[in-house]
């Protein structure tokens, strides 16, 4: 294949859902697979991506100059420090935040990062993500949806938002796997992450919504991938139903106001593995310029498109700069 030369940059470009991982994280994965049952074989494909992932120096820069983009937000890749226990999910969640620090100090103009969170220690992810953002400069924090089949709705877990506004630091709200009671209707071999990881995913930000976080937390910013995970896309029809639900069924309204209200007010979308032209023009238009931001999700994602893509994309050249930089430099205060 001929070497791809680098891509002129005539715009700053801040890709903000970029995986990375760490070898003692991935290592434990592994481990734990082992004792519950027979690990996956590595394809070739999974090796590359693994060692993209791993790599916090010359190989991951090397592929953002060639693709054109000045600055990547790390994040760790799913489902992150989730799956273990509770001590040892905060304990690795302070390694990969050290790690990932240590990686923003080398290179401060290329990289950022949000914090890894182990939610099934409420009172530790939330302790954690005081010292990542605080002491670590750290820009917000990545939980990859459901903890052992658990939700963030449950109040058990608010102490994790109390911090975040406290703070004034988003959550990004990242796919992994469905839940148990989730997985086998959404267990279909080559539809698992495309439809099955945005469904369920989509369905937790409904759940914060119904669950009343944002009234309890009206500044709290939770960011969403991959276009907003079908929402945008059913907003108007998921209003009404709402008060028709509530009315023919006799129930009470639990939340203020209606949850399009705190799904524009509350929710920051970003393009990562949807950076195609008619589902981009219909969020722009439903959520506003404001409420987007550019993502390649690399390594998952072909870099080069998701650039090429936005390129394409007919904007003005100031929503343009939103949209690659501006809108981000905002909400994760770089």
């Amino acid at each position: 294949m001929a070497e791809q030369r680098a891509r002129p940059a005539p715009y700053e470009r801040i890709a903000v859902e970029e995986g990375f991982m760490i070898p003692e994280v991935a290592a434990a994965a592994r481990a734990m697979n082992e004792q519950t049952g027979l690990p996956r074989p590595p394809t070739e494909a999974r090796r590359l991506m693994f060692m993209d992932q791993v790599d916090l120096g010359e190989r991951r820069l090397a592929a953002m100059d060639a693709d054109g983009i000045t600055k990547q937000i790390l994040v760790i890749g799913s489902p992150g420090v989730q799956v273990f226990n509770p001590v040892q999910g905060y304990e690795l969640s302070q390694l990969v935040n050290d790690r990932l620090a240590a990686a923003c100090k080398a290179h401060p103009t290329r990289f950022a990062g949000l914090a890894a969170l182990a939610p099934q220690d409420p009172a530790g992810a939330a302790k954690e993500l005081g010292r990542a953002v605080e002491t670590l400069g750290l820009k917000g924090a990545l939980i990859n949806s459901h903890t052992h089949g658990e939700y963030l709705d449950d109040r058990k877990f608010w102490g994790i938002f109390e911090t975040a506004q406290a703070l004034d630091v988003p959550i990004y709200l990242h796919p992994r796997e469905p839940s148990p009671g989730m997985a086998g209707p959404l267990d279909m071999p080559g539809y698992r992450v495309a439809w099955g990881y945005g469904v369920e995913t989509g369905t937790h930000v409904m759940r914060l919504i119904a669950g009343g976080v944002f009234d309890q937390f009206p500044n709290l910013k939770i960011v969403i991938g991959h276009m907003g995970e079908s929402i945008p896309f059913t907003l108007d029809r998921i209003d009404n139903r709402y008060l028709w639900e509530l009315e023919i069924g006799g129930f009470a309204r639990t939340i203020k106001e209606l949850p399009s209200h705190y799904f524009r007010n509350n929710i920051i979308v970003t393009t990562s593995g949807m950076n195609y032209r008619l589902p981009f023009m219909m969020t722009l238009e439903l959520l506003g310029v404001d409420n987007l931001l550019f993502a390649a999700d690399w390594p998952f994602e072909i870099q080069r498109d998701a650039v090429d893509a936005m390129d394409a994309m007919p904007l003005s050249d100031d929503d343009r700069a939103k949209i690659y930089h501006l809108n981000a430099k905002r909400v994760f205060k770089l």
